[in-house]
């Protein structure tokens, strides 16, 4: 026993020795122990042809970059961080805008995290980069959404959300917004189409499609390389829905193999796609057009050289003869403001209820505009079958108190309800009422009136408006 015991201490200390000697011998350089090491491009050195560390050159292998679209290198962020590139963004201006609005979910897409009740799955049919330079130039950071190339998903490729753990409520936020930016640098053809699908859908079915909703909106290509803002109306029917928990994103079309990059930011539900401001009466304000009027505000921001009549000749307030509301939701769905005109029945004007614009300071020149057109949308469901008509009519006069006896008066009639139509007005036959004086030739009108559903009864009617302009 002893004799094992001993042997077991020779070899412990032998194997100490050896190791003793080499050390030494390789702290002393001993030619018989330096080997020298081969370059390659594996050795991580930056040696050879090589333009960074075992990357470039002959290496096969790409050298990261600050705007390669990949973390790599020693970035800390999608070519963000590190030792090279600028540092990754952390502010998040517009998710600590959207965090006050008490809306139940949004994305900003600034960060992964911007986000309020989305959560990001860990796998999905196309690549959601964030915190990516804004393509338009500005300092915000946006997301890229990339649409693989090939048979992903049967060619349906889309970017899911992690599922709710409860049915969605869209009984009041059933419509969405959403802001893309899509390059012309997509090769856009039959199968690619610059479409925005938003998708509700159930994931507990493994046939959801059958069960699913799809709002949709196209992109025109005018908008192409610049920030756009898409509007999607679930309406009533969504609000109805109980069986949804998850909210999908698909760009591009569906049912083909194309690959394609776009941009996102701010993922928002809403109560009405109304936008901001009055972009109708903006877009007309270099059509040289002597007036026009959008509704969609009750001021002169809607137009030019009209208004709504708020006074008076005298200067005291004038109450319109119908309930008006402006900036309301397009009953169509678009993100368009309009007006919402209410025929009450309280007879405040005797049966002849309508709505006045402020007169002109003089008296308008009809030589040359003597055509208008308006749009309008009337619901259907209102019977129309007694006083109350789907008419409009255009009514030009004095602001006499007698000016019925020298109107004149043009009538136009719908005959499809739940959409809009565009009336027209031609005036060059219009005589009006008393002298028999055509519009082009009247010299005496200085008021421009609308009138819907008929005249001489009290019976109430609803309707929408925009855009009443003249043309030649």
């Amino acid at each position: 026993m002893k004799n094992i015991v001993q042997l077991k201490s020779l070899i412990k200390y032998g194997i100490f020795a050896l190791v003793f000697v080499l050390a030494t011998s390789c702290e002393d350089d001993d030619p018989e122990f330096n080997f020298a090491v081969l370059p390659s491009y594996q050795d991580g050195i930056q040696n050879l042809d090589e333009t960074g560390v075992d990357c470039g050159g002959g290496s096969g292998v790409a050298c990261p970059t600050c705007s390669d679209g990949i973390q790599n290198g020693n970035e800390t962020g999608i070519d963000c961080g590190g030792s090279d590139c600028s540092e990754c963004p952390e502010a998040t201006p517009r998710f600590d805008a959207l965090q006050g609005l008490g809306l139940p979910y949004f994305h900003s897409f600034e960060l992964a995290e911007s986000a309020v009740n989305l959560v990001l799955p860990a796998e999905n049919s196309v690549t959601l980069d964030f915190g990516i330079a804004d393509p338009a130039g500005s300092d915000e950071i946006v997301g890229r959404y990339t649409r693989p190339e090939g048979n992903v998903a049967d060619g349906f490729s889309d970017f899911k959300f992690e599922a709710f753990d409860a049915p969605i409520d869209f009984s009041e936020y059933n419509k969405f917004t959403l802001d893309v930016f899509m390059p012309s640098s997509n090769a856009y053809d039959d199968n690619l189409v610059p479409l925005v699908e938003i998708i509700l859908l159930d994931n507990t079915n493994p046939a959801f499609w059958e069960t699913w909703t799809v709002l949709n909106a196209t992109v025109d290509p005018a908008d192409f390389d610049s920030w756009f803002t898409i509007g999607v109306n679930g309406g009533d029917a969504l609000a109805a829905a109980t069986i949804y928990n998850t909210i999908a994103i698909r760009i591009g079309g569906s049912n083909h193999q194309n690959g394609a990059i776009f941009y996102v930011r701010n993922f928002l539900p809403t109560t009405s796609l109304v936008l901001p401001g009055t972009p109708r009466a903006d877009a007309l304000a270099t059509s040289g057009l002597p007036r026009y009027f959008t509704f969609e505000a009750g001021d002169a921001s809607s137009g030019t050289n009209l208004e709504p009549r708020t006074t008076n000749a005298d200067g005291s307030p004038y109450g319109q003869g119908v309930d008006i509301s402006y900036g309301v939701a397009d009953p169509a769905g678009s993100n368009a403001g309009v007006a919402r005109v209410y025929r009450p029945d309280d007879g405040r004007f005797g049966g002849f209820e309508d709505f006045k614009f402020q007169p002109q300071t003089e008296t308008i020149d009809f030589s040359e505009y003597h055509k208008f057109k308006v749009d309008v949308f009337i619901p259907s469901g209102q019977d129309f079958s007694g006083a109350l008509t789907p008419t409009v009519e255009l009514i030009l006069h004095d602001d006499n108190p007698e000016f019925f006896n020298r109107w004149t008066v043009i009538s136009q009639t719908v005959t499809e309800f739940d959409t809009w139509v565009t009336l027209e007005f031609d005036g060059a036959d219009a005589a009006a009422a008393g002298s028999g004086t055509l519009l082009p030739d009247n010299t005496s009108y200085t008021v421009f009136t609308l009138r819907f559903g008929g005249s001489g009864h009290t019976t109430a009617g609803e309707f929408y408006v925009k855009d009443f302009v003249p043309f030649k």
